[in-house]
């Protein structure tokens, strides 16, 4: 007889340069309210919140962790254990896509091999209100996400339904072994 339970925890991490928008998108995700202004993460800071997926209780941890380049060399803690990662960028801001590229360069090296990763263009909404303030198209952000084999979403924080999108995606994206784990019974 084979018992099927759920997974106690799906870890995610949240990766991007400072001010990319990570707090407020996992404030998005949490149904919080976003915050007109907040200092800056420091080290990284954890949410949990149970979801059902495929009829199971789950429960997930995001850690948001900071921007800084200084806090950079926590980030291969935080991908320990990690199912997901979710890399951001500010698509109003070149540097913050360099960064991106570079975490992702990261989690390949010190990631466990199953991790799922998404790469989110965030700040959509400026793009829209103020076209000539967008530095990033699309197709730029879509390509290099497909070269990688990795999801790609544009968000902006106002958009209800965004974060809800990334992140039931990519849990999605995870193999049942992730997130049933099998027990046999004598």
């Amino acid at each position: 007889i084979y018992i099927y339970t759920y997974m106690s925890v799906i870890k995610i991490v949240l990766l991007g340069d400072t001010s990319v928008g990570k707090t407020s998108f996992v404030c998005k995700y949490m149904k919080q309210d976003i915050p007109s202004t907040h200092k800056s993460t420091i080290g990284a800071a954890m949410s949990s919140k149970i979801i059902d997926i495929y009829n199971t209780t789950t429960k997930i941890q995001i850690w948001d962790t900071a921007g800084q380049e200084r806090y950079n060399s926590l980030n291969s803690l935080y991908y320990r254990g990690s199912n997901i990662a979710i890399i951001m960028y500010d698509i109003t801001n070149p540097d913050s896509f360099i960064k991106a590229q570079n975490y992702y360069n990261d989690l390949i090296i010190k990631a466990p091999d199953n991790i799922v990763i998404g790469l989110v263009g965030n700040k959509s909404d400026i793009a829209i209100s103020e076209p000539s303030r967008r530095a990033i198209p699309f197709s730029v952000g879509k390509d290099w996400a497909d070269t990688h084999n990795i999801l790609f979403a544009e968000s902006n924080v106002l958009n209800d339904n965004d974060a809800k999108c990334v992140f039931g995606t990519l849990i999605e994206q995870l193999p049942n072994d992730v997130i049933f784990s099998i027990k046999k019974e004598s």
